[in-house]
């Protein structure tokens, strides 16, 4: 198992440094969301007022998976994924068919407690280096259930994380996406947390802030989404100040993802060159490409394809679109779906190139040698 986890991580890496040198033929990464149904209420996001019909069957998603195998990194979303009554086919399918899998997550609003902790357990140690199970959690209990709308949430929120933290093979975080809704509340939802769930850390805990977006959140034209810049900042370093020092690749990814994320909130600019359709895109529950969660620019539909992403990935529209957002002509978001990826490509750029650097000036020039001779 270990040899396969690290082979899947060496695919990884090698992908990621294809995203430096230039725009590989077929992402790395797909943000798939699986279904816009959600059974929660939550002001900070409209995809719950949505009533779709005809998501991906389980078929296309085989189709999905099959002609498409060179995918290292998924983030399966929604909505709520388990309320598709066939999630457990569908995580089968992406476990067992994507062979250079690294890393699998996955939010979930945490309601169903039995059926997610079920569903997990099934597939923990099958496949992908690294499971990642994030439940979202926007206050104490009072406040959490007023923002996301539905009442006695907080309680199974956090009886779901308590339940998947003890299963092996599983990163689970607690996910707190800072809002107009929850400003200056951060100390004190952790604190309710820690109380439901004894030995919590902030480490345990990844902080976001609300994004606007029209064909995700459906929430383009919302005025009164996200906090002021100086309380989120405020908020900002509180979290960082509770945190431990990195022990983990994983935790120094978060903290460079932290400190760019600070730099977003003070400029309204992406911090650095974006890697959506350079390493990974968004495929909606109707197979619709999109180039993020957040650029509601849409490139192909997979269903005319039959799912393969060659022809929408490589066609002029998606090439285009790619050089407008690495120039910054997109609307600009810093957002964990989209940031990892690109914190990742970026410093392996700039390793790859310092190292060129060193060993051009090492390498002893042809004509100083014949001369010398």
């Amino acid at each position: 198992m270990r040899s396969d986890h690290a082979r899947r991580s060496a695919h990884l890496g090698m992908a990621l440094l294809r995203t430096t040198t230039g725009r590989p033929s077929s992402p790395l990464k797909l943000n798939l969301c699986l279904t816009y149904w959600c059974q929660y209420r939550c002001k900070t996001c409209n995809i719950w007022q949505r009533k779709p019909s005809d998501e991906l069957t389980t078929d296309e998603i085989t189709a999905l998976v099959r002609e498409n195998p060179h995918v290292n990194w998924v983030d399966l979303t929604g909505g709520e994924i388990f309320l598709r009554s066939d999630i457990d086919d569908v995580l089968d399918i992406v476990v067992s068919g994507w062979r250079r899998l690294a890393i699998l997550h996955f939010p979930t609003n945490g309601f169903l407690t039995d059926r997610i902790v079920a569903s997990v357990k099934r597939i923990a140690g099958r496949g992908p280096a690294h499971l990642v199970v994030t439940v979202s959690v926007d206050g104490d209990e009072a406040l959490n259930d007023e923002i996301r709308g539905i009442k006695g949430g907080f309680r199974r929120q956090l009886q779901t994380f308590n339940e998947l933290r003890r299963i092996a093979g599983v990163s689970a975080a607690i996910g707190i996406t800072l809002s107009a809704h929850n400003a200056g509340q951060l100390e004190r939802t952790f604190a309710a947390c820690v109380r439901e769930s004894p030995g919590l850390t902030m480490d345990d805990v990844h902080l976001n802030v609300a994004q606007r977006s029209g064909h995700y959140y459906g929430n383009a034209d919302t005025t009164t989404l996200a906090p002021d810049a100086a309380s989120i900042r405020t908020e900002m370093q509180l979290y960082r100040r509770m945190r431990n020092p990195p022990r983990s690749a994983q935790q120094v990814l978060e903290n460079a993802y932290l400190s760019r994320l600070d730099e977003f909130i003070a400029t309204g600019r992406t911090p650095m060159p974006c890697h959506a359709l350079r390493a990974s895109c968004f495929i909606d529950p109707w197979g619709l490409v999109y180039p993020c969660i957040t650029y509601s620019r849409p490139v192909g539909n997979l269903r005319e394809h039959g799912m393969n992403l060659d022809a929408v990935w490589n066609g002029d529209e998606a090439r285009r679109l790619q050089q407008e957002i690495w120039k910054g002509d997109c609307p600009q978001c810093w957002t964990a779906c989209e940031a990892y990826q690109s914190i990742l490509g970026n410093a392996l750029a700039l390793r790859w190139n310092s190292r060129t650097r060193r060993g051009a000036a090492a390498k002893p020039r042809p004509a100083a040698t014949e001369s010398a001779r």
